[in-house]
């Protein structure tokens, strides 16, 4: 596959893209900071994720809507560049970002409104309710970490594979928590998690892939 030595691209619109990154994220600090603290560091505070299953707090806060926008915004530009790296036709332009927007901004929103809405049902198990704030929190967790990596990519000579890798790092981080810190109620329900993979994740996904591309 060829390498890419560096991303070439109109940064315009992506420098304004960074600041309004960053005002969202001194929003966040502002409206909680201890959140914020708790979320940039999930994969290292299971305490965190712990309180988070306990609180069972609604999707709809301010704090929650701002990460989710944060999220949104920091996954779409993270799958620009991918989209550009594996076809290097691809045009990563303002359109076409907001295409890509709006096209994860629906899947992440159909499934993490239906994670909050599980965590929030106060019959089902406390391993459920671990389980689905440990996804939650990770998916939060990547956002945050994986936006230095875009600026560096975007501004620096940097390989593209640096950017690559880091995601790769943290989505297997995040995954090997989920499976360590969850193992009993995965092994116990095998079937059904494949299933919800399968099913609920990345067949939606590969829909996704279609319509971008």
């Amino acid at each position: 596959m060829q390498a890419i030595a560096r991303a070439d691209f109109s940064n315009n619109w992506l420098t304004l893209l960074f600041v309004f990154l960053l005002v969202l994220i001194a929003v966040m600090k502002i409206t909680n900071t201890q959140k914020l603290y708790g979320y940039s560091r999930a994969f290292f505070l299971k305490g965190f994720i712990t309180r988070k299953a306990e609180e069972r707090e609604s999707f709809f806060t301010i704090f929650n809507l701002l990460a989710y926008f944060f999220s949104i915004l920091v996954y779409a530009l993270f799958l620009m560049y991918l989209l550009n790296f594996i076809k290097p036709n691809f045009i990563v332009e303002f359109r076409s970002y907001l295409k890509v927007v709006a096209g994860i901004g629906i899947y992440f929103s159909v499934f993490l409104i239906f994670d909050f809405l599980l965590i929030r049902t106060f019959e089902i198990k406390h391993e459920i309710a671990s389980f689905v704030a440990a996804k939650i929190s990770y998916f939060y967790n990547i956002a945050i970490l994986l936006f230095p990596f875009l600026i560096i990519i975007t501004y620096s000579f940097s390989n593209i594979y640096i950017l690559l890798v880091a995601f790769v790092v943290l989505f297997l981080i995040g995954l090997i928590l989920i499976f360590t810190n969850n193992k009993k109620l995965i092994v116990n329900k095998l079937f059904y998690f494949i299933l919800y993979l399968c099913a609920l994740k990345i067949v939606p996904l590969l829909i996704l892939y279609k319509i971008t591309v």
